[in-house]
């Protein structure tokens, strides 16, 4: 079969950026090559079965093991959430809050793939961080992730239960912990339910049984002047509030995703006032 016949028939089912996707990872051809010999054979059979996969509700990322993120590559592993851009947002209000005082070292709970705390090392090179995350397996991919991106030297990967077992304090604390209610994880799409760890996702009873965890460990991690960003559901901004209010933190600003929803909470603690 032609490149041409494979492009048309991937088209169908996938988008325009994701067909020539699947062509480069089966083919090795970049799009200009895939331009300028559009009738070249190929081997069909591994991008058809790659695209009945796909058909049977398992995403490309899945298939490949891997997911673009703030212009990076990320191995994937079944321990690990999948990166995707709601999450980009918190990558964008840290790197806004911080752009004329870098930080020089930063927190990440819960790292999974350690695409927050990877992406924003390579936005801020003098500074070094921790990822912690209770999934060995999860530690893992985030260690290869590190080095494949060029940050292994200054990342550390630790398992542990949140920050239980630190006992040292961080310019930035940042986390996307897992905060979906348990009983809404049933009714989620069928690529996000039946392929990221339910361990990612489960945020308890009323998902926000990881912030309460959190919000109670956070006050030692902080230096003086510290803040901490934490992504939230669209719908969690009143909750989070109160909670960090119980735990002597202020949210001072609030960030939106691309579809308009608060995605991510900006926190200090109490006695110390910032933008509202």
């Amino acid at each position: 079969m032609t490149l041409q016949e494979l492009y048309k028939q991937l088209r169908v089912s996938l988008s325009e950026s994701d067909a020539r996707y699947v062509l480069k990872k089966r083919t090795g051809l970049s799009h200009a090559d895939m331009i300028a010999n559009p009738g070249q054979s190929v081997d069909e059979e591994p991008i058809l079965n790659d695209l009945e996969l796909y058909r049977q509700g398992i995403p490309l990322s899945r298939i490949y093991g891997e997911r673009e993120f703030w212009g990076m590559r990320f191995e994937l592993s079944d321990a690990t959430l999948d990166p995707r851009s709601d999450t980009e947002a918190l990558v964008e209000a840290v790197v806004a809050r911080y752009k004329d005082n870098p930080p020089e070292n930063i927190l990440d709970l819960g790292t999974g793939t350690g695409c927050i705390l990877i992406a924003l090392l390579s936005e801020f090179p003098q500074a070094a961080g921790v990822g912690i995350d209770l999934s060995a397996e999860a530690i893992e991919t985030a260690k290869i992730n590190a080095q494949q991106n060029y940050v292994a030297d200054r990342a550390t990967f630790l398992q542990g239960n949140w920050a239980e077992s630190l006992d040292e304090s961080f310019d930035l604390v940042v986390s996307n912990p897992p905060y979906i209610a348990k009983k809404v994880i049933q009714n989620l799409d069928e690529s996000v339910k039946n392929h990221d760890p339910t361990l990612a996702l489960d945020g308890g009873e009323d998902g926000l049984q990881a912030y309460k965890e959190i919000f109670s460990q956070l006050f030692p991690l902080l230096k003086p002047g510290g803040r901490a960003f934490f992504e939230i559901g669209f719908d969690q901004e009143k909750s989070t509030r109160r909670l960090s209010e119980e735990s002597r933190f202020s949210i001072i600003s609030s960030y939106a995703d691309i579809a308009g929803h608060t995605r991510v909470v900006e926190l200090v603690p109490e006695n110390i006032s910032g933008d509202k």
